[in-house]
């Protein structure tokens, strides 16, 4: 989508104390944890963007999972139905609002005729899409976060 979140980022570590480059700003000790990986949070968002997308239903969920140190993951399944790969979108890092699109590994091999191929490729757009979306959300969710500490 375009969305350059350094300036806005710089401005939520100063305010906030969320290091969302790691280790290279030196800061690590005062990583928080962020809140929209809550599971609620992600819900909310998943179906704000079924809501809003014209291609009809998504089929991504918010995994289960345990929370580590009382934080969920935000880890959000998409499954494919044309392919056999598990793909999954997650934040890159505590405090990051960047998100990824990651595919597993698959055993086997897939074959798939060329309407197939552009379903696969409609789900793929969806995923890109979703991601996208949480990362901005996760972008503004931030900003917020930042106009509440100095309010």
């Amino acid at each position: 989508m375009g969305i350059d979140p350094f300036p806005l980022m710089a401005s939520v570590h100063n305010v906030v104390g969320f290091c969302w480059r790691g280790t290279a700003c030196g800061h690590e000790e005062r990583v928080q944890k962020v809140p929209f990986r809550s599971k609620d949070t992600l819900q909310a968002w998943l179906d704000e963007f079924a809501a809003i997308r014209s291609a009809g239903a998504v089929a991504a969920y918010v995994a289960d999972q345990e929370p580590v140190d009382g934080v969920d993951d935000g880890l959000v399944i998409f499954p494919l139905s044309n392919a056999t790969t598990s793909v999954y979108l997650a934040p890159m890092a505590v405090g990051a609002p960047d998100w990824r699109v990651t595919f597993e590994a698959q055993p086997d091999v897939t074959e798939l005729a060329p309407n197939a191929v552009y379903d696969l490729c409609r789900e793929l757009t969806a995923a890109a899409d979703l991601c996208a979306f949480l990362q901005r959300k996760s972008v503004e969710h931030m900003a917020q976060l930042a106009a509440d500490a100095e309010a």
